[in-house]
């Protein structure tokens, strides 16, 4: 069993040796209860940590194969959402898969100054995506909203917590100016995933000697 100690509430006396499913990777110290969500294959389907030192990776149990059911999809993406509720959270593809609990520990110790340097990109950042309707002048937008986001990915901006008013503002006052030419629409703020590289398997958490399985095919 694991004896890395985790956070209240946060499950991580796991046996090692069985399949897990990887939803994302999380600093140690990131506050979200994994105990409280719920994985793929329903209510009974728990989700828990693996400690790794200064991050940790967020599993269930592997399902004995995965296909991209909307279901499951879901599933993945709601644990990652309830999880950014409480910290940043680097996602993984939908149908990651680690041999065993010691294979995703040693990855994640590996990659650990890679991951926490990605969470550190988005800690206390959302995205707000800008729609312009026609599209014709959105680059004009985009330039106008440019100065008041960390970075900007055509029409999606990395936006401080803290100056989210701000953004929806002057938003707001570029929706007005062209009232008679077309509309201008944010959507969020949203957890931040357009400026993260997600988990895809071998890129980004293990090496070719020591595997992750992807079983989304």
């Amino acid at each position: 069993m694991s004896s890395d100690p985790g956070p209240a509430g946060v499950r991580t006396d796991r046996v090692n040796g069985a399949a897990v499913y990887v939803f994302g990777v999380v600093a140690a110290d990131h506050p979200g209860h994994a105990a409280d969500l719920v994985g793929l294959g329903g209510p009974d389907a728990a989700v828990w940590r693996v400690p790794a030192g200064a991050t940790a990776g967020v599993v269930a149990a592997a399902p004995g194969w995965l296909r991209a059911r909307p279901r499951d999809l879901l599933a993945h993406q709601l644990v990652l959402d309830c999880l950014w509720q409480a910290g940043p959270v680097l996602p993984a593809r939908y149908g990651i898969v680690a041999p065993d609990e010691e294979t995703l520990r040693a990855g994640l110790r590996r990659w650990a100054l890679r991951h926490l340097d990605a969470l550190a990109q988005v800690a206390g950042r959302v995205e707000i995506d800008v729609g312009v309707h026609p599209a014709g002048g959105a680059g004009d937008v985009y330039e106008a909203l440019r100065p008041h986001a960390v970075r900007a990915l055509a029409g999606r901006f990395l936006v401080e917590e803290d100056t989210v008013d701000t953004f929806l503002s002057r938003v707001a006052t570029l929706d007005r100016a062209r009232a008679r030419r077309g509309r201008i629409r944010a959507t969020g703020p949203l957890p931040p995933y357009a400026f993260l590289e997600p988990i895809t398997g071998l890129a980004g958490l293990a090496s070719a000697s020591d595997p992750l399985l992807d079983r989304s095919g």
